[in-house]
């Protein structure tokens, strides 16, 4: 679980150029946010298709979708023992690694 986190992390980080360069933070902190609401959503019962099917058309083939689309797996990837706050924690912490990495 964790390599696939990984992955998707390092695909959105390198293809994603929403926030500036003096921000580092910025990006992960809207990363981990999102991640939390489709956690939560994904523990009152919905699908991930429907999440999917949710983002409005405006947002296709943007920078954003796929920060969204990032965000909707990940919630996936979580145990739904965790909370919504753990799951955002988590992928905050990820992501800035994995940016002082690059």
């Amino acid at each position: 679980m964790k390599h696939y986190i990984k992955t998707l992390l390092l695909l959105v980080l390198y293809s994603a150029a929403v926030v500036a360069e003096d921000e580092p933070d910025k990006q992960c902190l809207q990363i981990s946010s999102l991640t939390g609401d489709y956690f939560a959503q994904r523990l009152e019962g919905k699908t991930m298709g429907e999440m999917q099917q949710a983002t409005p058309p405006e947002f296709m083939h943007t920078e954003f979708f796929k920060v969204i689309d990032l965000a909707i797996n990940l919630a996936f990837t979580f145990p739904e023992s965790q909370t919504e706050e753990q799951v955002e924690q988590a992928v905050y912490d990820n992501c800035l690694q994995h940016k002082d990495h690059q």
